[in-house]
Formats: structure tokens, C-alpha cells, sequence
């Protein structure tokens, strides 16, 4: 029970912290409905959560084995994070918080972009160093880590998204719309770059 606790906690601080996903959802949220986001938002929670129990049934053991594979991933995750950077910081938005028929990242985007995102290999690494005990059905311990994180995920993301829907009314004009993907795009930017960087 303490450890489930313990581990419920870590996965708030993990989930509600700076990182890509949470930038890229408080960009979104920033133009659309929160229901438009919410596609993403599920998509970022189950591929994170699906990583924690991958990870944890054997996956990692395996990566730790190949650091080879460990860095083409980071390689990859770098300039996929990065270009979605400048996608952002190039945006141009014309009429702010009305209809926008530009394709945006929806559910598989956010899945995928886990298996990316260095932050989440790094939580799951933690998860499964310090949280699953020794002795342990590891198909079940693992299962009930990534069911908790996955439940806990979720309303921390949708707080992104609702900080986003409130800058909505800070942001009226598109020149300062523009600013704040800008600097959104910067965050994004650091934030990949800043945790690649101490992860190796």
C-alpha cells in the first residue's frame, strides 16, 4: 500500500511537470476546445502508460543491454520533437479561437510521440528501478503501475489543457497569439533538449 502511494505521487509530479507533451497540449488547447485536444491528451496517457508496462515487462532490460538502440531512439525522438518545435514557432495564426482547419496532432500523434519523448523513457525507467518490488509477479506489478499512471495521467494533462483555454482570453490578437506559440516552441525546444541532454 506505501509503495502504491508513494508511486501514485511520483506519477502526479511525472505527468503534471514541464515536458513536451504538456507544451504541446497547452499550444493546442490554446486555439481549440478542450475536446478537440482531448484526442491528444488520451493518445499521450496510454502510449506512456503502455511504455511503463513494456518497459517494465522486459523492454528495459533489453535497451540496457544495447545502448546502441538507446541512443537511435533519443536520435530519433530529438529531431521528431524538434521539428514539431518549429512547426510551432512558425505558425501563423490568422483569426485566433475561430474555426481552424488545419490538421493538428490528434491520438496516434500523441502515442507515438511517447516513444519518443525522452522524459517518458526516463519516468519509466524510474518506475521500474523503484517502484516494482522483488519477489513480485512482475505481469501484475508492472500491470498495476501502468493502470495507476494511466488514471492519474489523464487529469494532469487536462489541466494543461485548461491553462491553455485560459491564456485564450490573454491572447486576443493574433501578433500576441503568435508570441505566445513562439515562446511555447522555445519552451518545447528546452525542455527536449535539456532532458536528452541529461539523460545521456
Amino acid at each position: 500500500m506505501e509503495n502504491l502511494t508513494a508511486f501514485s505521487l511520483f506519477a502526479i509530479v511525472a505527468s503534471i511537470t514541464p515536458g513536451p507533451t504538456n507544451f504541446i497540449i497547452l499550444s493546442l488547447s490554446s486555439r481549440h476546445k478542450i475536446s478537440k485536444t482531448s484526442p491528444i491528451i488520451l493518445g499521450s496517457c496510454i502510449g506512456a502508460a503502455l511504455l511503463v508496462l513494456i518497459v517494465g515487462i522486459g523492454l528495459g532490460s533489453t535497451l540496457l543491454a544495447y545502448p546502441i538502440i538507446q541512443k537511435i531512439m533519443t536520435l530519433i525522438g530529438l529531431i521528431w520533437l524538434t521539428l514539431l518545435a518549429w512547426k510551432l514557432y512558425n505558425y501563423k495564426p490568422i483569426i485566433p479561437f475561430k474555426q481552424d482547419n488545419r490538421k493538428d496532432l490528434g491520438f496516434l500523434a500523441g502515442f507515438f510521440m511517447q516513444a519518443v519523448n525522452p522524459k517518458t523513457w526516463m519516468m519509466a525507467f524510474a518506475v521500474i528501478s523503484v517502484y516494482t518490488k522483488q519477489g513480485q509477479d512482475i505481469w501484475v506489478n508492472v500491470s498495476i503501475l501502468s493502470f495507476i499512471f494511466l488514471i492519474i495521467a489523464i487529469p494532469c494533462l487536462y489541466i494543461w489543457a485548461l491553462a491553455g483555454r485560459l491564456s485564450n482570453q490573454l491572447f486576443s490578437k493574433p501578433k500576441h497569439m503568435n508570441i505566445f506559440n513562439k515562446m511555447m516552441a522555445f519552451i518545447l525546444f528546452v525542455s527536449v533538449w535539456g532532458s536528452t541532454l541529461s539523460y545521456l
